[in-house]
């Protein structure tokens, strides 16, 4: 059996053929560019392109074999519309349009923070679904006021090769108009926005969406997570660890049988987002290698020569909260994070110092997010698990763990895929949820770091929070 697992983030996508004999096998087949277009100051998503090299990833799978089925994951929160004889209507809208629209403080004014919180207690972002939608019809754009059916973008593809119109349950908590106590779309939201009769059932993760054709060969779809992040969790099963989906950002969660809710939810603007058994994840959104991509393609240099560098000078020459709205996207990197660290009274003199301040802002932000987590949870955190590419990265890795305090396991890179992967093993009766952490460990290395110098990292923290905190 060979599992075709395709992980399209927003600047690419990355396609994987996987097979189980005693451990799990994954190649890599394809890669492919995601690049949005703007059309009259609006960014849209081409999926017409997307779509043409999932096709190809397909047709490149078929070519090595026989396949068994095919799973699809992407970024949460965006959607396709269809009208009521279900074609496209338009392209889909790019999440960075709602940055225009200032739609989240009109509805928050409308009914309050709490009052959304109670039925979809997730984290509030002005490019959530629910404030997409009412941008759209602030705007009286004909594609929201036509439509007949709304499908996240991983469901469009699905839809595309099935004919399914369904919502997978990890996507769905991604929008803030999901109710996780009903565990439906959630009735009031929807009447009180007016955003009309436009979503499909919702369906269970590891379950199969229908049957396609290819070049005369058939295959199975399956509902993976399709929520990227929710793919990535499904590699780790494990209530007492701080679990890091490690790269452009660190999205640093604890798993639970039920969302979280309760005021410093809302007060720390942490997620709920659903994860592949049903259960959730509590989540902290950190800016990770963002920074050091920027640093890296500014100064036209290797991740090894970052790495060197940032060895090579002493530790805690400068400070900055990563999640800085001025880091997000600066126009230079190396100047953004010299003035970020001014705030904190640090004066950072080399670009040695630059990408060391980068790496050790991403780590005390980590334990920052630890903090909140276990507070919020009332649980205490023994451990951390890392997966994603970051994990590639040896010293954010140790930094994270003197950080904390605590070990570090880090592994698989490749876990979205993997987790993609799992789900549809498990849609096709192949393994048990049960099997996956025993599957993950042999099948993968797994490195473990343990902290080092965590007085000295103790005292920067403190004064760190005590500046971040001012």
């Amino acid at each position: 059996m060979n599992f075709l697992a395709i992980d399209i983030g927003a600047s690419g996508g990355k396609a994987f053929l996987l097979s189980l004999k005693d451990k799990i096998h994954i190649e890599e087949i394809y890669r492919f560019q995601n690049i949005p277009i703007n059309l009259n100051g609006i960014d849209y998503w081409n999926v017409l392109d997307i779509y043409s090299n999932i096709l190809k990833a397909i047709e490149i799978s078929l070519q090595k074999g026989d396949l068994t089925s095919v799973g699809i994951d992407t970024w949460g929160v965006d959607f396709g519309l269809l009208d009521k004889s279900g074609y496209m209507i338009g392209m889909p809208m790019h999440y960075r349009n709602a940055y225009k629209f200032n739609s989240m403080s009109k509805a928050l004014d409308k009914v309050g923070k709490r009052w959304i919180f109670d039925r979809s207690p997730t984290q509030f972002q002005p490019f959530n679904t629910l404030y997409q939608i009412i941008g759209m019809k602030d705007l009286k754009m004909k594609a929201i006021e036509c439509a007949s059916t709304l499908l996240g973008i991983p469901s469009l593809f699905v839809y595309f090769l099935t004919e399914r119109k369904a919502i997978e349950f990890t996507f769905a908590t991604t929008t803030q108009i999901y109710n996780p106590y009903l565990k439906e779309w959630d009735k009031e939201i929807i009447k009180t926005f007016d955003l009309g009769d436009i979503f499909p059932e919702i369906a269970n993760p590891s379950t199969i969406a229908g049957d396609a054709k290819l070049s005369g060969k058939k295959f199975k779809v399956i509902f993976p997570p399709t929520h990227d992040t929710g793919a990535a969790f499904a590699c780790v099963d494990d209530m007492d660890a701080m679990i890091i989906s490690a790269g452009t950002w660190f999205l640093e969660g604890m798993l639970s049988k039920m969302p979280v809710k309760n005021e410093d939810v809302m007060k720390y603007n942490l997620a709920n987002e659903g994860c592949i058994d049903g259960g959730y994840r509590l989540l902290s959104n950190v800016t990770g290698m963002w920074l050091i991509e920027e640093l890296k393609r500014k100064w036209k240099v290797e991740y090894g020569d970052l790495i060197e560098m940032a060895k090579s000078t002493k530790p805690f020459s400068g400070m900055i909260d990563v999640d800085s709205a001025d880091l997000q996207k600066p126009e230079d990197m190396e100047i953004a994070i010299i003035k970020e660290s001014e705030k904190f009274g640090k004066h950072i003199k080399s670009r040695n110092e630059v990408v060391r301040t980068a790496f050790e802002g991403i780590a005390l932000k980590t334990k920052w997010s630890l903090e909140r987590l276990e507070e919020v949870s009332g649980r205490k955190i023994k451990k951390v698990r890392m997966v994603g590419g970051a994990t590639r990265n040896k010293l954010i890795c140790q930094f994270i763990s003197n950080s904390t305090g605590l070990a570090v396991e880090a592994g698989p890179i490749e876990a979205t895929a993997i987790g993609n992967g799992l789900s549809q093993m498990i849609a096709n009766g192949q393994i048990k949820p049960d099997d996956i952490p025993d599957l993950v460990g042999r099948s993968f290395e797994i490195s473990r770091y343990d902290p080092q110098n965590t007085e000295e990292w103790q005292k920067a923290y403190e004064k760190w929070e005590m500046a971040y905190s001012a």
